[in-house]
């Protein structure tokens, strides 16, 4: 099967830095992207609230997270967008027209995340596009926690 268009959603908000999850799953759409000459969509959903000021936006980031690919010639969208994250995902691959989203899978980072549930696990099964989840290792999973910002999971729409 030929790819023609590929969403990769990072979990970019809730980091001060892009954490090595995010980096794989970027790495990966990259790779495909190139074997199917097919533009890569690099989205993120945004808390609508400043958690630390002065530190690097959402958006800052994104375009940050873009930067190596567009370095190596590729054609690449970024989109921020806000609201509850799976939506926000489920429109977007809609709204483009994308048939693979590459995503990062739950990685159960704390009580609330088990409690309310992850993005990956609500994304509907009737969306047509390929849904292609990366796992975190253990080394990935510890080095987001030790990036997150302390006072996201009391601000951000789950799931």
């Amino acid at each position: 099967m030929a790819y023609g268009r590929i969403v990769v959603a990072a979990a970019l908000q809730r980091y001060l830095d892009l954490t090595p999850i995010a980096i794989r799953i970027r790495d990966l759409g990259e790779l495909i992207a190139v074997a199917h000459h097919a533009p890569i969509h690099l989205m993120s959903v945004d808390a609508p609230v400043e958690l630390l000021p002065g530190v690097e936006t959402t958006l800052e980031k994104l375009e940050r997270y873009a930067d190596p690919l567009r370095a190596r010639g590729l054609e690449v969208e970024t989109e921020l967008q806000q609201g509850r994250p799976s939506r926000a995902i489920e429109d977007y691959v809609r709204e483009v027209g994308a048939d693979l989203l590459i995503m990062g899978s739950h990685s159960k980072r704390g009580p609330i995340d088990v409690g309310l549930g992850s993005t990956a696990s609500a994304i509907s099964r009737e969306l047509a596009a390929t849904v292609f989840l990366v796992r975190p290792t253990e080394i990935e999973r510890q080095r987001a926690q030790d990036l997150m910002i302390p006072k996201y999971p009391l601000v951000f729409p789950y799931g």
